[in-house]
């Protein structure tokens, strides 16, 4: 035994000498790589297991007043192959080819060139590519990208209040632009876990609805907003006119409810369109009105308190000279008409009368009130304020220029809102395009409905809405009749002011109306640019085309036949108007009560950061517009949040 140890024990010396030092070696390096060397190794490992990418939050969508999409963003694919490594040709062409029912020829014509990035197909939908994505492993060589395109699935409908997002993913007109910050997501760093396949994925999936960008709902119904369309397409079309353009208004909301300007385009194709097609007209092409301003000095008129509709006046049997000596000329001559008469059949001259009981201020301050001269306020960077020179301005015979609807420029959206203002009692209302805004279940904004001023009394409105109902019956817009259905309104056919002079060939024709006259719902103002010589009319051009516009509203609407009283919101007090109430209510939910709240301060912050804040704090805010960044606010920032609280805030660009 003791011989076997003396032989062996060296040999256990030796092998225990190497465990040890293996140990302390392995231990030292364990130190080494935990202790020492920890933070080295470990952004080592982080580059090579992990990576940081950027995600982007998916764009907002924009739906109408009854949640159809007008824009989406979705998923498109372009599918390539790199042709100057192996690629499986023959499976390549005959994928293809069955997919998108085009010759093999085509499709070899791209492959035989030498490339590193040959594109057999770009910009294809999700279902037209789904059959390629299921193969495309199985298929050597063949490539995809995908990327998120915005998406207009009405084509041309509403074209020019949507606007388009160009290449780089930016909003270019309409509410794409002017609501680009809102709509665009936000974007985040995630970070990407290298898996056992050498693949990198992400290891948490409930990120995307939260930097996802706020949805917009507008006030725009679809189906209305197609009538409008389609029918100023025809009218251009069979009028050979330069342009036409149309806007319906709910009078009782101030909600838009189709608005559109021929030519249009389309934002899925907005790079083949010349920039005239872009334009939206309703708001953004000033004009003399001609006879629909006629209500101005007929409602200047009844509130003078010597005034009747029965009064009398003689209308020079068709010319008559002006005090500057100029002629002024009604369409067909008359005697003597009351000025009931003169509204109804247009007579320049009769107003001519009527007004010179009045003074400037009269008319002028009347304009102003009804908002002309001025924005509507809608978020739209093109508005055209129109225009109405100051009362220092005028000269003697002004006053009845302007009466007859020239020199005075006003847009189609300032003209509805004045017949707004008749339908519905005589409140002036401030138009709105944006119903609400909003992330999820998260309401960022809703519209306020609330007029502006008031303009007439009920009793004149009513007076101006039987005028305006026999214009239709037996005036100048007799070729409206739609047999009974009772409707108001008032043609306009304007000369253009051309080169410094008024043109003898071109004429703006228009026509403003308000239905169903009994029970109010839609205001619809129209214009036609330069229709031919004979349809340059109103009564010819813009009447018809109402017509047309009215009649399939009526037979799509069953709304219209039933008897729903007509509102207006106007505080928390109760307003009478012709058949119903007019009154207030919030439409934003009750909030509880949030203490020890303090008022922020709003300035220098866009409306979706501040109105995320107020939300958070049980404020509610009422913007005065929607553009730009906080300047002011009406609430001083450190004031204790009260429960139902509304702050005041203006947005300035």
């Amino acid at each position: 035994m003791r011989k076997f140890f003396h032989i062996y024990s060296r040999r256990i010396n030796y092998l225990t000498i190497i465990i040890f030092i293996f140990s302390a070696t392995i231990l030292s390096s364990f130190f080494k790589i935990q202790v020492v060397d920890r933070n080295k190794i470990k952004k080592k490992v982080a580059n090579q297991g992990y990576r940081k990418v950027e995600i982007y939050g998916k764009r907002g969508e924009i739906i109408d007043t009854k949640n159809n999409k007008l824009s989406e963003s979705i998923n498109k694919y372009d599918f390539w192959v790199n042709t100057n490594k192996p690629f499986n040709k023959e499976k390549i062409l005959k994928l293809f080819s069955k997919n998108f029912n085009k010759p093999d020829s085509h499709y070899m014509k791209i492959l035989s060139k030498k490339s590193n990035y040959a594109k057999l197909e770009k910009d294809i939908l999700f279902l037209e590519s789904n059959e390629i994505l299921k193969e495309i492993n199985d298929i050597d060589g063949l490539n995809y990208n995908k990327k998120s395109k915005r998406y207009y699935p009405y084509n041309t409908l509403a074209c020019q209040t949507l606007g388009y997002v160009d290449l780089n993913e930016q909003g270019k007109g309409g509410i794409e632009e002017n609501f680009n910050t809102i709509l665009n997501g936000d974007t985040i760093q995630v970070e990407l876990k290298k898996g056992a396949k050498g693949k990198y994925y992400k290891q948490s999936y409930n990120y995307e609805d939260k930097i996802k960008g706020n949805d917009i709902q507008l006030t725009i119904d679809v189906e209305i907003q197609k009538i409008l369309q389609e029918e100023l397409i025809k009218t251009v079309k069979n009028t050979k006119s330069k342009s036409a353009n149309g806007v319906i208004i709910n009078p009782f909301t101030g909600d838009i409810v189709a608005m559109a300007s021929i030519p249009d385009f389309d934002p899925n194709k907005y790079y083949k369109y010349d920039i005239k097609h872009y334009k939206n007209r309703v708001i953004s092409d000033s004009y003399e009105p001609g006879s629909t301003f006629k209500i101005i000095p007929v409602l200047a008129s009844l509130k003078n308190n010597d005034t009747s509709l029965n009064n009398k006046y003689y209308c020079e049997n068709g010319t008559f000279n002006l005090t500057n000596k100029n002629k002024l000329h009604d369409h067909e001559p008359h005697d003597t008409l009351s000025l009931k008469e003169i509204f109804i059949h247009s007579s320049n001259i009769g107003i001519s009368k009527t007004v010179s009981e009045l003074e400037n201020i009269n008319i002028y301050k009347l304009c102003k009130n009804l908002g002309f001269g001025t924005k509507t306020g809608l978020p739209f960077r093109n508005e055209s304020t129109g225009k109405l020179r100051n009362l220092d301005n005028w000269s003697r015979t002004s006053k009845t220029y302007v009466s007859i609807g020239q020199e005075i420029g006003i847009t189609n959206m300032q003209l509805a809102l004045a017949y707004c203002a008749i339908a519905n009692g005589g409140y002036l209302l401030k138009p709105n395009i944006i119903k609400r805004i909003y992330n999820n279940d998260e309401i960022v904004y809703k519209r306020v409905i609330k007029p502006i001023r008031q303009v007439a009394s009920l009793e004149e409105s009513k007076k101006l809405i039987k005028l305006l109902n026999e214009v239709v019956d037996f005036g100048t817009a007799k070729n409206l009749n739609l047999n009974g259905y009772k409707i108001g309104g008032k043609t306009g056919t304007a000369q253009k002011f051309v080169n410094g002079e008024y043109s003898k060939n071109e004429f703006i024709s228009s026509f403003a109306s308000i239905f169903p006259l009994n029970k109010p719902k839609y205001i619809l103002v129209v214009s036609i640019d330069s229709p031919y010589y004979g349809k340059h009319w109103a009564n010819e051009s813009a009447v018809p085309l109402s017509k047309n516009i009215i009649n399939r509203i009526i037979v799509n609407d069953n709304a219209l036949y039933q008897k729903n009283k007509n509102v207006i919101l106007v505080g928390n007090k109760k307003i009478n108007t012709q058949e119903n109430e007019l009154f207030q209510t919030s439409i934003f939910p009750t909030k509880k009560t949030y203490d020890d709240e303090k008022v922020p301060n709003f300035k220098g912050k866009s409306l979706r950061e501040a109105l995320k804040i107020s939300n958070s704090i049980g404020l509610k805010l009422e913007p005065s517009n929607l553009n730009g960044r906080v300047v002011w606010q009406s609430i001083k920032p450190g004031t204790k949040v009260i429960n139902e609280q509304v702050c005041k805030i203006k947005l300035s660009i």
